[in-house]
């Protein structure tokens, strides 16, 4: 029986990208086992046959990341796999560095690269998850990159034996995707909105890389223009109470909705009339690729990954990150100009199909059969 063991720092990060994976795998007859850098031996997880839990730390140099290395030599000395595919960053520094211990060695890896720490202009002090990439090289048998900038470099620094770009994992398009027989003005009522309220919504961890108050200035100049525009934030996250601080101190905090968890963020879509993402790093993101799915604007910092997905509308939707001017000008143009709203939608739905779930498992799956 062949045996595939996966690797994630979270085992949230397996259930929200991974399943239909493991599906996929457990489904072709292999051994599917789980390593995961939390509490994986309390958890269930579908189509597995093992969860192991790994001590990593999500920090730079730490104890325990050095005995999760030898945690991961000890178990591919073990056990006897066909193929190992590694995700995340911290997982695939620790799973690699792991599988660069083990001799004679008759398994493959695959690393996917959600999206690197570094790009082409980075000050120095990112360098040091560029040099890591290009130690671990020679042990990843497959690169698997999401966007174009990360290709070029993963290229240029020969950062995999074989280098491939990837539409993400591929985003469900069943959960997500356009109702147009949806009654927005009956959902914002049920939701406790007013049907004329325009609805921008943000949905992300609330952390400094999402970068939610740079929204929240933004739309704060808008606000003054117009009474009836709400901002909705979903997501949690250690940020969270600054975030509530900036729209105190921007006289926004009556028009700012913090959602915190929500379960159902296909109805969230479907209620609001603008999404927006002020990330400041992103591979591939999965918020901006539901909200396409389901015909809803989109407005996007300017960096790589939203790049990629919003290419041809970028004059429209792409504003230059930490020019909060540039982004309150834009939500204003969506806000006052339905035609503008009515065109980044059709063109999101059509570019938007290379990412659905179908098509990137294919793609995937068929990357990972040159290895097996």
């Amino acid at each position: 029986m062949p045996r595939i063991l996966y690797c994630a720092s979270t085992v949230s990060h397996i259930v929200n990208f991974h399943i239909p994976y493991l599906q996929y795998f457990k489904q072709q007859g292999f051994k599917v086992d789980v390593v995961v850098g939390d509490s994986g031996d309390s958890v269930h997880l579908p189509f597995t046959d093992r969860v192991i839990a790994l001590p990593i730390e999500k920090r730079q140099i730490s104890i325990s990341n050095f005995r999760a290395v030898y945690a991961v030599h000890q178990l591919l000395t073990e056990e006897h796999y066909d193929l190992i595919t590694v995700h995340t960053t911290l997982a695939g520094a620790v799973v690699r560095l792991g599988v660069s211990l083990t001799r004679n060695r008759v398994f493959k890896v695959a690393y996917t690269s959600h999206g690197y720490f570094f790009s082409k202009k980075d000050a120095m002090w990112r360098k040091p998850y560029l040099y890591l990439e290009r130690m671990l090289a020679p042990v990843t048998d497959l690169l698997l990159v999401m966007n174009d900038e990360d290709l070029q470099i993963a290229k240029r620094y020969q950062l995999g034996k074989v280098v491939e770009l990837i539409p993400g994992m591929g985003v469900d398009s069943r959960r997500f995707y356009e109702n147009t027989g949806v009654d927005k003005g009956a959902l914002k009522n049920q939701a406790g909105y007013r049907e004329r309220d325009f609805l921008i919504a943000c949905v992300a961890e609330m952390s400094a890389r999402k970068n939610q108050g740079e929204l929240i200035r933004a739309f704060a100049q808008v606000a003054l223009k117009d009474p009836s525009v709400r901002l909705l934030l979903a997501g949690t996250g250690g940020m969270q109470r600054y975030y509530m601080e900036v729209a105190v101190e921007n006289g926004v905090a009556d028009r700012v909705s913090f959602l915190g968890h929500v379960r159902d963020v296909a109805t969230l879509y479907q209620t609001c009339d603008l999404v927006v993402s002020t990330s400041r790093s992103e591979g591939l993101p999965f918020n901006v690729m539901e909200a396409m799915c389901s015909g809803v604007p989109v407005i996007a910092s300017k960096i790589k990954g939203h790049v990629d997905l919003l290419r041809h509308v970028q004059d429209a939707c792409l504003y230059n990150l930490g020019d909060e001017s540039d982004l309150a000008e834009r939500l204003w143009k969506f806000r006052t100009q339905p035609q503008l709203r009515a065109y980044v939608v059709r063109e999101n739905l059509r570019d938007v199909k290379p990412y659905c779930l179908a098509d990137a498992q294919s793609h995937i799956i068929r990357a990972y059969s040159t290895l097996i």
